[in-house]
């Protein structure tokens, strides 16, 4: 074995270089800050490692890159754990290169003759940041595809040349195939090929500077053991701390949530905005600060600020020759770390405290869960995942109801709000048309309710009907309650509900079918619906909206399409817009399908695994 250790040594003289590594003399001896750079290489080259499979799996393409993640997350044996080993990695390498450059600082290493080590360590520092910006696009989700472009819209601010600076980061005029591509070329080549070469030049650096302080300093000891050592320790303490994390973020939560989380696909459409979407932890700070500057102000604080901090970084070598300089130059970076820190406290104490951010990320994480159950259910057609949730009424109409009906209605719940308008001043459409909503519809006490009409402009009519014609209509000979009278009104609260035939009832509907047909007949004969309302051939249409088929798919497509016809509430309709009245397409607020899929979500009616 000596034999063949000799031979390679002779040919690589590879030996010969670890054994020079490992004996070469250490000014000052073994130290923890050492540590730091050891710890920095390692992260990356899980990183590299773990980016290299990822890689593998991943297709750029505003219909590839989310279904490929998803691919990799859920189908692939472990993908889920590489996904996560390299989430955390890339965390852990900015966090190491944040302390090694806080350390080069506070301890004074960043003067002469270490200049170059500490910038390096800076640039370390903004690797690794354009590393988190550039992969937070990557897996095509909602939060990072909003996110990614509120932050490239902020080169539009750069006077002159803005336009074309965006233009030349997203690949053209808009966000779209060659935006991945860029980014991820951005992502593995510019910035993780830059990291690789600062670790590099940052080894080579680093030598030269110790051998310059050898001559200076009377301590010294070789890399060997004790610095090794120190080494290993921070190896251990990194890897199960990566190691920890990512396991931890698998096994705590259910299947759909394993490892890193997964957001919607991404839907580029201007209407289905994402306003909660925020950056890394690391840029909360300068997020919570753009905010004191709006407009085109921003740029201070985006563009200005920032590069003049930045460049006063890459001055403090200069800076710092003059002891006194040194001590501000400390002062300085515990000032403006206490800055950054309170400024990310302050932004995630507002979010947490915004019921609207915290109802968006609620809603985010349904389309979430929806699009990877759907994926799981159906698979992925070729159009892409983001399909899955424009065909699904779980998921589209939930969003066409609070993008279009929230402003006035509320859709709530026996445990309390689902979906909330500000200021509700329309029906309750929780359970429209069912046999519960309906007979609440019917009753004196809850009709002028705000579930009900209590909020409207409508007056008289039906409000007048249940809430002094019904009464009498439900009282005997003596003026008493009648308990038949009841029975009777039930029945017609079955034959109305049953009109919507609504899946969650359908069993019911199925059960009472002699009931309904008895309700039917009530509803004409003995309650005069008719008078006002048409149902089934009776009646006329004009005064009150149409009872056939209430509460359907088809009727409540009409409705939301055109409330002001006489089929529905004509002139008396109070402030419900017209959504598709018009025979010309471009010029109605909701397409058919829209219409069917809010339809469809109102109804309950969509997909169940």
């Amino acid at each position: 074995m000596n034999a063949i250790l000799t031979w390679i040594n002779d040919r690589t003289g590879i030996r010969d270089a670890w054994r020079a590594f490992t004996d070469a003399p250490l000014a000052g001896g073994a130290c923890w800050l050492r540590t730091l750079p050891a710890a920095i290489f390692l992260t990356f080259c899980v990183q590299a490692i773990t980016g290299f499979f990822l890689w593998m799996y991943y297709s750029p393409s505003t219909q590839t890159a989310w279904e490929s993640v998803y691919y990799l997350q859920y189908q692939v044996l472990g993908g889920w754990l590489l996904r996560a080993a390299h989430h955390f990695a890339g965390q852990a390498t900015l966090v190491l290169a944040g302390l090694y450059l806080l350390a080069l600082i506070f301890s004074g290493r960043y003067r002469a003759p270490r200049e170059t080590v500490y910038w390096i360590a800076l640039l370390m520092v903004l690797c690794s940041l354009a590393l988190l910006l550039t992969g937070d696009l990557l897996a095509w989700s909602q939060n990072g595809y909003a996110g990614t472009k509120v932050r490239a819209s902020f080169s539009m601010l750069l006077p002159g040349i803005g336009e074309e600076a965006y233009k030349l980061l997203i690949g053209g005029p808009a966000f779209g195939h060659l935006t991945l591509t860029r980014f991820l070329a951005l992502h593995i080549g510019l910035f993780g090929g830059g990291f690789a070469l600062m670790l590099v030049l940052h080894f080579v650096f680093a030598r030269r500077a110790n051998r310059t302080l050898v001559l200076e300093v009377k301590k010294t000891a070789p890399f060997w053991p004790d610095q090794a050592a120190r080494n290993a320790v921070v190896f251990f303490i990194v890897l199960a701390a990566i190691s920890g994390l990512s396991l931890w973020h698998g096994c705590r939560e259910a299947d759909l949530h394993r490892g890193v989380a997964l957001g919607s696909p991404a839907d580029p459409a201007p209407t289905n905005s994402f306003d909660a979407a925020r950056p890394e932890w690391a840029f909360r700070g300068l997020y919570q600060f753009s905010h004191y500057f709006p407009g085109d102000k921003a740029i201070y604080a985006i563009f200005v600020v920032p590069g003049a901090i930045l460049l006063l970084f890459f001055l403090l070598p200069f800076l710092g020759r003059w002891r006194p300089v040194d001590y501000l130059n400390r002062a300085g970076t515990s000032a403006l770390l206490i800055a950054l820190v309170g400024l990310s406290y302050l932004s995630y104490s507002q979010d947490a405290d915004d019921p609207k951010h915290r109802n968006v990320l609620a809603e985010e994480q349904l389309r979430a869960d929806r699009a990877i159950a759907l994926a799981r259910a159906k698979g992925i057609p070729a159009t892409g995942a983001l399909t899955l949730l424009q065909n699904d009424a779980l998921a589209e109409g939930r969003l066409l109801f609070r993008q279009n009906c929230a402003s006035c209605h509320n859709a709530t719940d026996k445990d309390g709000l689902d979906i909330a308008a500000e200021k509700p001043s329309a029906p309750d459409l929780h359970g429209f048309a069912s046999r519960e909503w309906i007979k609440g519809l019917l009753d004196p006490k809850q009709i002028m309710t705000p579930k009900y009409f209590g909020g409207t402009k409508i007056r008289g009519g039906m409000i007048d009907f249940v809430r002094k014609t019904l009464p009498d209509l439900l009282q005997d000979e003596n003026g008493k309650q009648s308990l038949e009278a009841e029975k009777n009104l039930a029945k017609v609260v079955m034959a109305v509900s049953a009109e919507a035939q609504l899946p969650s009832q359908c069993d019911l509907d199925n059960r009472d079918k002699k009931l309904i047909e008895e309700g039917r007949v009530l509803l004409v004969d003995d309650f005069g619906c008719t008078d006002c309302h048409k149902f089934r051939g009776q009646g006329k249409l004009g005064m009150a909206p149409d009872l056939t088929g209430y509460g359907s798919k088809a009727w409540i497509a009409a409705f939301t399409s055109d409330p002001k016809s006489k089929r529905f509430y004509g002139q008396k309709n109070d402030r419900m817009p017209s959504y598709a009245e018009s025979v010309d397409p471009s010029r109605n607020l909701l397409s058919p399908h829209s219409l069917e899929m809010l339809a469809d979500w109102l109804r309950g009616d969509w997909f169940k695994e």
